[in-house]
């Protein structure tokens, strides 16, 4: 294994006989965005409940230091901030019960703001719209890496049903945590904003279908193999 900070190699995952990943490799040095890209189905959000250690998967994996898949829950939020696509709670809490969870409530009340959610710190989460609730576990995420450096942020589709304004605060929340030292890999519809990440790593049918700079891995042949004639490298 290498000195990255997220060091993952070849990892696969079956599910009932069905192989999801495919022996993908990825990287991801402090200060460093990953922008984890492909059509639906591709395996990206796998790839990121992997890298979490949150699923059974074969290879070599380091994060930290640490294998996420061996270590104690405790742990894991020492080393590793991960938000899914679509953020469940077991119960109804009310908003600002989650910074209690979060152990972090300052700081998520700081994210509240910045996310412009205040006002609905004494909701239930079953009050909140798809995109609200999102939201509000990205600041729950978010709080949990106050000290960023050397820790690593796992966020799937971070952008998906926010408006603009809060797409814009997350993308920024990201480039701040990697100023700060964090790693940062992002699945993403988003080829835009992969396009403003250091690596990108292009995903279809569970394998690695390129990686590198935004330039040298969002190709004009590639994107059109891997999505279709219809999508553009710039889209």
């Amino acid at each position: 294994m290498s000195e990255a900070l997220i060091d993952a190699l070849a990892l696969a995952v079956e599910i009932r006989d069905r192989r999801i990943l495919d022996g993908v490799s990825l990287q991801a040095a402090h200060g460093e965005t990953v922008a984890v890209v492909g059509p639906n189905g591709a395996g990206k959000t796998t790839l990121l409940r992997a890298l979490a250690g949150l699923i059974s998967a074969t290879g070599e994996l380091a994060i930290a230091g640490y294998d996420p898949r061996l270590i104690a829950d405790a742990l894991r939020p020492k080393i590793l901030s991960y938000c899914p696509q679509k953020p469940t709670a077991a119960w109804n809490y009310r908003v600002r019960d989650l910074g209690e969870i979060s152990g972090q409530p300052a700081a998520f009340a700081t994210w509240l703001e910045k996310l412009n959610l205040p006002h609905f710190a004494e909701r239930r989460l079953a009050e909140l719209s798809g995109g609200e609730q999102k939201a509000v576990h990205l600041a729950m995420t978010f709080a949990g890496l106050t000290e960023p450096y050397g820790r690593a942020l796992l966020l799937d589709e971070p952008s998906a049903s926010l408006d603009r304004t809060r797409q814009a605060t997350v993308r920024q929340a990201v480039a701040e945590f990697a100023h700060a030292g964090a790693a940062c890999v992002i699945a993403t519809h988003d080829l835009g904003f992969a396009r403003q990440c250091d690596t990108v790593v292009v995903l279809a049918d569970g394998c690695l279908r390129a990686t590198g700079s935004p330039t040298a891995a969002l190709t004009p042949a590639l994107c059109a193999e891997v999505w279709g004639e219809g999508l553009s490298a710039e889209g």
